[in-house]
C-alpha cells in the first residue's frame, strides 16, 4: 500500500520530479507515484496538474525565476513553485490558496527551509502582470532545439504546430457501430466513422464496454483505407500496440489474414484486450522485435505491411507534454537509425507487388521524408504509390498531417510498393 498521508500538491511534485529529472514518462509515473486508494477526483486533479504543468513549463519557470536572484539548486522546490504558477496562470487558482498549499507542500516535503522563500516568491509571481517572455523556449514552450528544427522543417507551419502542441488534445472516436448513441460532436469531413466529440470528459465507457467505438485520433484512421488490404490477404501490423490500427485493419476488412507484432509484452496485453473487446481476432500475434523478422517470420512473405515505426512522438505532444521535458536533441538520430533498420528488414518480408506504408506521428522530416529518400536510394525495386490524406500537407515525400489541422495528431504517411 503507498502513503495516502500525502496532499494532492505534494504528489503532483512527486509525479513531476519522475517526469523532469528521473526522465519517467507521465503515466507509468502517476502509477508509480499515487497511493492505491486514491480518489478518483483526487487522481484527476493530481493528472491535470501534471499535464498543465508540463504542457506550459518553461514559461511558468520563467515567471517566478525572474524573483530569484540564484538559482534553486533543490529539485523539489524548484517544482513546487513551477506546479503553483501554473495553477494561477493555466488553472485559474486563487492566489491565497496557491500560496498556502504551496508552504504546505514545502513543509510535507520535509522543505522547511524553503518556506518563507516559497512565499515570497509566490507572492510576488503571481501579482505579476508584466511578464514577457524572453526567448522562444518562453514563448512556445518547447525546447529551443525542437523550436529551430520545426522552423526549419515547417517554416509556414512551425508556430501552428508550437501552439496546437501546447492546448489540451481533442477526444476522436472511431466508431464501429453506427447505430449507437454517441456523446455530441461530429464527424470528420472525409471519415464518417471518425467522430469528435464537442467534450473530451464525455462518459464513453458504455460504448467501449460495448464495442460500439475506440479511441483513436482522426489522424490514425486514414492507415486502413491507405494500406486497402483486400479478403484473403496476408497482413502484418509490426509494432502494433495499442492495437487500434489492427483492430481497425481487421474491420476495415475481416477476411484478411492479420500478423500482429509487439515487443512489450505489456502492451501486447493492450492489443489482446483491444481485439477482446471488438470481437476481432488476428492470425498470429507475435511478442517479438520488429527489428529482427528472421526472428519470428513464418517465410511467407506479405501482401500488405502496416510500418507504424517507433519515433519521437512530436505529432502527438499534446497528449504526451512529458515529451518536451524529457526528448532531447541527440534522440532523434538513434531513432532514424532504428526506423531505417526496421524499414529496411520489413522490405524483405515484403511479396513482389505487396505494399508497405510506412507511418509515424512525428512532425519531424529526419523520420519522415528524408528517411523514406535514403531507402528509396538504396532500394531501387521499390517504388513510391502516391497516396491523398485530405488536409496533409504533399513533401517530396509521403504525406504529413500538421499538428492541428481539423484538430488532429500530427502524423506522417507514405505508400511503398516492392517492384520485383
Amino acid at each position: 500500500m503507498k502513503n495516502t498521508s500525502k496532499n494532492n500538491r505534494v504528489l503532483s511534485c512527486q509525479v513531476l520530479y519522475q517526469v523532469c529529472y528521473k526522465h519517467q514518462h507521465i503515466k507509468p509515473a502517476l502509477n508509480q507515484v499515487l497511493p492505491d486508494d486514491i480518489t478518483q477526483q483526487d487522481k484527476a486533479w493530481i493528472q491535470n496538474c501534471c499535464y498543465q504543468t508540463l504542457r506550459h513549463y518553461q514559461e511558468m519557470q520563467a515567471r517566478w525565476q525572474k524573483f530569484v536572484p540564484k538559482t534553486i539548486k533543490d529539485q523539489l522546490v524548484d517544482l513546487i513553485l513551477t506546479l503553483s504558477v501554473a495553477q494561477k496562470f493555466v488553472m485559474d487558482a486563487p492566489d491565497h490558496a496557491t500560496v498556502n498549499e504551496a508552504v504546505k507542500a514545502c513543509k510535507k516535503l520535509g522543505k522547511n527551509w524553503a518556506t518563507g522563500l516559497v512565499n515570497k516568491v509566490l507572492k510576488k509571481t503571481l501579482i505579476d502582470t508584466s511578464f514577457e517572455p524572453q526567448n522562444d523556449p518562453e514563448r512556445y514552450n518547447h525546447p529551443n532545439w525542437w523550436i529551430r528544427q520545426l522552423k526549419k522543417d515547417w517554416p509556414d507551419h512551425a508556430i501552428d504546430v508550437l501552439n496546437a502542441n501546447n492546448q489540451k488534445p481533442p477526444l476522436w472516436l472511431r466508431i464501429s457501430n453506427m447505430e449507437a448513441k454517441l456523446p455530441a460532436g461530429h464527424a470528420h469531413p472525409q471519415m464518417p466513422h471518425a467522430w469528435l466529440c464537442d467534450d473530451t470528459s464525455a462518459d464513453i465507457g458504455a460504448l467501449l464496454k460495448q464495442g460500439d467505438v475506440s479511441v483513436q485520433d482522426a489522424a490514425a484512421q486514414f492507415a486502413a483505407s491507405l494500406l486497402d488490404p483486400k479478403a484473403g490477404e496476408k497482413v502484418l501490423d509490426a509494432c502494433a500496440a495499442p492495437g487500434g490500427k489492427s483492430c481497425h485493419l481487421l474491420a476495415y476488412q475481416p477476411e484478411i489474414k492479420l500478423d500482429i507484432v509487439e515487443l512489450d509484452p505489456d502492451r501486447m496485453t493492450l492489443v489482446e484486450q483491444n481485439l477482446k473487446r471488438l470481437s476481432l481476432s488476428a492470425h498470429r500475434m507475435m511478442v517479438a522485435d520488429a527489428e529482427f523478422p528472421d526472428q519470428w517470420h513464418d517465410g511467407e512473405a506479405y501482401d500488405k505491411i502496416l510500418l507504424d515505426v517507433p519515433c519521437s512522438a512530436s505529432g502527438v505532444v499534446r497528449r504526451n507534454p512529458d515529451m518536451k521535458v524529457m526528448r532531447q536533441a541527440g534522440h532523434i538520430k538513434p531513432l532514424v537509425d532504428l526506423q531505417q533498420c526496421i524499414l529496411e528488414a520489413h522490405a524483405e518480408i515484403l511479396k513482389p507487388k505487396g505494399q508497405l506504408l510506412y507511418a509515424t506521428c512525428s512532425m519531424f522530416k529526419a523520420e519522415n521524408e528524408r528517411q523514406i529518400a535514403r531507402f528509396l536510394k538504396t532500394h531501387t525495386h521499390f517504388k513510391e504509390v502516391p497516396i491523398s490524406v485530405p488536409g496533409a500537407v504533399t513533401g517530396k515525400h509521403g504525406q504529413q498531417i500538421i499538428t492541428g489541422t481539423e484538430q488532429m495528431d500530427g502524423f506522417y504517411y507514405c505508400l511503398l510498393e516492392r517492384c520485383e
